[in-house]
C-alpha cells in the first residue's frame, strides 16, 4: 500500500510518516505543496492520501481543497483522507462534499486515531481489487474472450453474442456435442446487464419428466408424495439472471407445451400452487440434436421451435475450423500446470485429426499429454501413442467422399470446372490453416511437398491469366 502525506509543515508530515510506518507493507511518500504532490502522484499513483487543507503560511491558503478537486478529476477513485486544524471545520466539511473519505484533527493526533482509518480503507481497496480481479478471470473463462479461434465461424459467432446479448430474446444455441455451446450461453450472459445476477444451466436430458417439471418450476408442500417442504424451481432461483435450457430437444412434450405457455405469458406456476410467479429471467436454449427431424417425428414441438429460435448461433464443429486448432491448445496448455511445446509436425497431427468429440476432446487430450508425456517438447509420435488417430473406417470414409462428390456435381454451372475450383478450395483451406507452412500443408493433403508446390503454383499463374482475360475484355 503507498501513502501519500501532503502538508506543507516538515513537523507534521514526520509525525505521520512516523506513525504510518507501523503498517505492514506499506510504502510512504511525502509532499509540500501541489506541485511536488502532482508530480508524485504522476510518477506513481498512491492508494491513499493523507492531505493538508492548507498548504503554506498565508491566512486564506487553502491549496489542499484545489489539490482535492484535481484528484477527484484525475484519479476518482483515489482515496483522500483530510488531516488538518480543528479551526478549519468549514473547510473540513467542504472538503467531505468534494469527496474527501474521513478526516483527523491535528490536535487529536495519534496512532489509536489515525491507523483505524487507514486500515480499513487499506481492507476496502483490497476488497475492491479482488472483485476486479475475480471479474477479469471470470471474463476470462465466461466472457466473450473464451470463445477463442480467429477463424471466420468463430468471429460470426463472436459478433452475434455481442449484438443480442443486451436484448432480452430467447437464442437457440446448436452444435454438435463438445462444440462450447454453454461457452457461447455464459458468453451472452456475462456481457448482458444480467451479470451479476445468477446464471443457471438444466440439463433436460439427465431427469424424468416428473423431477424436470419439479426442478424448473419448483413445488409446494404437499404436491406430490415426498413433497414434505416448498422447493424453488431453477427459474425463482435464477430471479433476473439466465436460465439455460441445455439440451432443451429431449425435454418431454408435455413438459414441452408447459414451457410454451411459460415463454409466452412470462409467467410459472409451481406444482400444486395456487398462485404463478413471474419469470424475470432470460432464457436461452441449446441442442446437439436435428430439430427439423425431431419436429418432423412429432417429438419436438414445431411452436415451441419458433418460439425458442427468436435468435439463432450455430456454434461450428472443430472440423469446420481446424485453422483454431493451434490457438486452443495454446489456450487450454497455459491452464496446465506443465508448459508443454508442440513440434510443428505435433501441431499439424492435431490440426489432421478427426476430433470427433470436437473442443471438449481436444482440451481433455491435451490434459492426458500433460499428464503422461515423456517430454516437454511434444511430437506427432508421442501424440498418437498417447491419444490414438481418430480414423474413419473405410466404409465411413467412402461414404463421406460420396456425399462430397454429390455436393461438387450440385455446384451451379456458373462455377465452371467444379474439380477446379474443388482442389483450389481444399489447397487454400489447407494453406491457411497450417499458416501459409506449404510442407505442412502437403502433410494435412496427404501429398509430398513438390506436389503443393506446383499445384500453388499452378492456381496462381490461373489466377493470373484470369486477371489479364478480365482487362482485355471490351466494355
Amino acid at each position: 500500500m503507498k501513502i501519500l502525506v501532503v502538508d506543507d509543515q516538515r513537523g507534521a508530515r514526520r509525525l505521520l510518516l512516523q506513525i504510518l510506518r507501523v503498517l505492514p507493507d506499506v510504502e510512504l511518500a511525502e509532499a509540500k505543496d501541489i506541485a511536488e504532490a502532482l508530480e508524485a502522484m504522476n510518477a506513481s499513483p498512491p492508494d491513499l492520501v493523507l492531505l493538508d487543507i492548507r498548504l503554506s503560511n498565508e491566512p486564506g491558503d487553502r491549496g489542499g481543497l484545489d489539490l482535492l478537486r484535481r484528484i477527484r478529476q484525475k484519479l476518482p477513485a483515489l482515496p483522500v483522507v483530510i488531516v488538518t486544524a480543528s479551526s478549519e471545520i468549514d473547510e473540513i466539511r467542504q472538503a467531505m462534499r468534494l469527496g474527501a473519505r474521513d478526516y483527523v484533527l491535528k490536535d487529536e493526533l495519534s496512532p489509536e486515531l489515525l491507523l483505524p482509518i487507514v486500515e480499513g480503507l487499506g481492507e476496502r481497496m483490497a476488497l475492491q481489487h479482488e472483485v476486479v480481479r475475480l471479474r477479469a478471470r471470470v471474463e476470462e473463462e465466461w466472457g466473450l474472450s473464451a470463445i477463442v479461434g480467429s477463424s471466420r465461424a468463430m468471429d460470426r459467432v463472436r459478433q452475434l453474442v455481442t449484438r443480442v446479448a443486451d436484448s432480452d430474446a430467447t437464442v437457440l444455441i446448436r452444435g454438435e456435442t463438445g462444440t462450447g455451446k454453454e461457452m457461447v450461453a455464459r458468453a451472452l450472459h456475462e456481457l448482458s446487464p444480467r451479470r451479476a445476477q445468477p446464471f443457471v444451466a438444466i440439463n433436460c436430458s439427465a431427469l424424468p419428466a416428473t423431477l424436470m417439471e419439479s426442478l424448473i418450476f419448483g413445488h409446494e408442500r404437499g404436491a406430490f408424495t415426498g413433497a414434505d417442504a416448498r422447493k424453488r424451481g431453477q427459474f425463482e432461483l435464477a430471479r433476473g439472471g439466465t436460465v439455460l435450457l441445455d439440451e432443451v430437444a429431449e425435454m418431454p412434450l408435455p413438459l414441452q407445451a408447459k414451457l410454451l405457455r411459460v415463454l409466452e405469458d412470462r409467467r410459472f406456476r409451481p406444482l400444486g400452487a395456487a398462485a404463478e410467479i413471474p419469470l424475470e429471467a432470460r432464457v436461452l436454449a441449446s441442442t446437439h440434436a436435428d430439430l427439423e427431424s425431431r419436429m418432423a417425428d412429432g417429438t419436438l414441438r414445431e411452436d415451441l421451435f419458433y418460439r425458442l429460435n427468436v435468435i439463432a448461433i450455430r456454434v461450428p464443429a472443430l472440423a469446420e475450423r481446424s485453422v483454431d486448432i493451434p490457438e486452443l491448445v495454446h489456450a487450454f496448455t497455459a491452464t496446465l500446470p506443465r508448459k508443454l511445446s508442440f513440434a510443428e509436425d505435433a501441431m499439424a497431427w492435431l490440426m489432421r485429426r478427426r476430433w470427433s468429440g470436437n473442443v471438449r476432446e481436444l482440451r481433455n487430450s491435451l490434459l492426458r499429454v500433460s499428464l503422461l508425456a515423456e517430454d516437454d517438447t511434444v511430437d506427432a509420435a508421442a501424440l498418437e501413442a498417447l491419444i490414438g488417430d481418430d480414423v474413419r473406417s473405410s466404409q465411413g470414409q467412402a461414404t463421406d467422399v460420396d456425399r462430397l462428390a454429390g455436393l461438387v456435381l450440385s455446384l451451379p454451372d456458373n462455377v465452371g470446372n467444379k474439380l477446379g475450383a474443388l482442389e483450389r478450395a481444399v489447397l487454400s483451406r489447407a494453406m491457411a490453416s497450417t499458416g501459409g507452412n506449404k510442407a505442412a500443408a502437403a502433410r494435412l493433403l496427404g501429398l509430398k511437398p513438390k506436389a503443393i508446390e506446383r499445384r500453388w503454383q499452378k492456381f496462381g499463374e490461373e489466377a493470373a491469366d484470369d486477371a489479364d482475360g478480365e482487362k482485355d475484355e471490351p466494355d
